[in-house]
């Protein structure tokens, strides 16, 4: 499942980003249109093992 954080501050993105990708999440950073404002996230979830 992934999940979003909306965070303002892009130094504030970079940390969370950090933290989550150094304990085993993919991360990837977004923005979308919010009526004419453009809103920034962070989105994140936790790869599946396989069984190979």
């Amino acid at each position: 499942m992934k999940n979003k954080l909306y965070i303002f501050k892009p130094a504030d993105r970079e940390t969370v980003i950090t933290i989550l990708a150094m304990n085993g999440y993919t991360v990837r950073q977004g923005k979308e249109k919010n009526g004419k404002r453009t809103i920034y996230f962070v989105e994140y979830w936790k790869e599946k093992l396989s069984d190979a």
